[in-house]
């Protein structure tokens, strides 16, 4: 008997745990997708917000490869050595 108690005592805990998750309340439920809903328009933004970010540094790399390349056209009209 001490045995069967044994294994019946965790089963019923578990089986209380699971029956009281399983009645939530509807405003409960409401409010999780709420909170949900915010969480996924968050990380929408969080996307959009990089892609600005990466096209802003797509375009710096732009700018930064045009003076590269007019700063050697200069050095090299000029006769002065560029050291890398």
């Amino acid at each position: 008997m001490p045995l069967f108690r044994r294994r019946l005592v965790p089963a019923l805990a578990a089986l209380a745990v699971v029956a009281a998750n399983g009645c939530a309340s509807p405003k409960a439920l409401l409010q999780l997708q709420v909170q949900l809903s915010e969480a996924a328009d968050a990380v929408n933004d969080i996307r959009v917000n990089m892609s600005v970010m990466q096209d802003t540094i797509d375009s710096l790399r732009i700018v930064v490869a045009k003076q590269d390349s007019t700063i050697f056209r200069l050095a090299n009209a000029t006769g002065v050595q560029i050291i890398k």
